[in-house]
């Protein structure tokens, strides 16, 4: 089947879209809240360390430390969200969600100091946190056996759709607003208005979960009566598996590959700025990434379909990790452009098979447990990036002085690569959860 003409192979996908389209409706709606929080979420995250430095003059050292407790927090509620939200119900989940975040990037976009900037992020955090297992539970919970695999592809080619937007909303709003508008009495400086659209993106989400309904036609169907509902006894059921713990400890190898995409976020916005100009249009860089993943998942999945989830995500990992090495050896904008590409070529093989693998072995009425423990790379990697961004940019990229970006860039590229080097060494005992995939799918 790995020799299956490229005719077959296209042939497979329309069927596999033919097959989702028999999915409830709230799938859709899922999918539209996902491309709105991604539009909300991408172009903040970008923008928090250029905005606290631009507009508050903190230095690179302090607006990395802020962005990485803010990372930390969220990565806290990631972690504990997916027991609430089995608890609660996917509808209410998502409802709370996307009101904290409607909140919390509206203040963003109206607060005039540095207080009420702290303010908003702490009350976005939740919603934030939440957002991703809950979704991600609720893709698992409107779809089949058969539909799965595609509707997490198409569930990740939507991410990026969403983060595609951040190019031209930050580039362009750099430009248009790079002296402020005054709007309602407040004056809005460009990243305020880069805000204040992520907050109208969550408004609308708002609206959107109260049209899910909570068992529709379609959808799996809910976890038996018997099952506790209080999250803390779940999150209790959950950890004493061994199973997971397998699994865990795989995923947490994970923590390092997932650095480079903070990295990319968080230290290599100000490193394009410091090195090509301060109108270097990073975000539309950047964009080449979403666009090759809209492109080219659905084909990578449909090639990879055969395949377990365990070497794929390896061989994808390798690929990611040394994409960094394009900027250790050269501080050009092709070798931009190169780290780009690559990265992007290794995320369309490993992550959207990670989301499939991580819903598949969850038992029903646990998915949002299960998604919400597989965030311990991201509960290690943002907070690390964070810190780390901040710091290695004033010691290896200052915005004057003697720089060294090409040994900044070697020491992510090596961290970045020990991880699957250890995966592939410790393949025989992690691969071991795959077994259980394949039970799940069968049931």
């Amino acid at each position: 089947m790995a020799n299956e003409p490229v005719p077959g192979r296209i042939d497979q996908l329309v069927d596999d879209l033919r097959a989702l389209a028999t999915s409830p409706r709230e799938l859709w709606i899922v999918y539209l809240m996902k491309f709105l929080e991604s539009v909300g979420y991408f172009t903040m995250y970008s923008m928090i360390p250029i905005f606290l430095s631009s507009d508050f003059n903190l230095s690179d050292e302090a607006a990395g430390s802020v962005t990485g407790t803010w990372a930390t927090a969220i990565s806290m509620v990631v972690f504990i969200a997916g027991f609430v939200a089995d608890a609660m119900g996917v509808k209410r989940a998502l409802f709370w969600a996307a009101l904290s975040t409607a909140v919390g990037r509206m203040l963003m976009a109206f607060t005039p100091g540095l207080e009420g900037v702290y303010v908003a992020l702490a009350l976005g955090v939740w919603g934030i946190g939440c957002m991703k297992p809950t979704m991600n539970a609720a893709v698992r919970s409107y779809t089949t056996s058969t539909t799965v695999a595609f509707a997490f592809s198409l569930y990740y080619v939507v991410m990026n759709i969403g983060s595609l937007t951040q190019g031209p909303i930050i580039t362009e709003f750099r430009v248009l607003f790079k002296a402020g508008v005054d709007l309602g009495g407040f004056h809005l400086s460009a990243a305020q208005c880069i805000f204040l659209v992520g907050g109208v993106c969550s408004t609308v989400n708002v609206g959107l979960s109260l049209l899910l309904r909570d068992h529709p036609p379609g959808a799996a169907p809910p976890p038996p009566e018997t099952a506790s509902r209080n999250p803390w006894v779940i999150a209790r059921e959950v950890t004493r598996e061994r199973a997971f713990w397998t699994f865990m400890t795989f995923i947490g190898l994970l923590t390092l590959v997932r650095l480079i995409f903070q990295h990319a976020h968080l230290t290599w916005p100000k490193y394009t700025l410091r090195a090509f100009g301060d109108d270097f249009p990073f975000a539309w860089y950047w964009s080449i990434n979403p666009a090759m993943v809209i492109l080219l998942t659905p084909f990578a999945t449909v090639l990879t379909r055969r395949f377990k989830p365990y070497p794929v995500i390896v061989f994808g990992s390798v690929i990611s990790a040394l994409s960094v090495f394009a900027m250790a050896f050269s501080t050009t904008i092709t070798s931009t452009v190169v780290f780009v590409v690559t990265l992007s070529i290794g995320e369309i093989l490993w992550s959207p098979r990670l989301y499939e693998y991580t819903a598949t072995i969850a038992p029903r009425g646990r998915e949002s447990s299960y998604m919400g423990l597989s965030e311990l790379p991201l509960f290690l990697a943002k907070p690390a990036a964070g810190w780390l961004s901040g710091f290695m940019l004033a010691r290896y990229m200052p915005e004057s002085g003697v720089r060294n970006p090409e040994l900044m860039w070697m020491m992510i590229g090596a961290a970045t690569l020990s991880a699957p080097v250890v995966m592939l060494f410790t393949r025989r005992w992690l691969e071991a959860p795959d077994k259980l995939g394949d039970k799940a799918a069968k049931g």
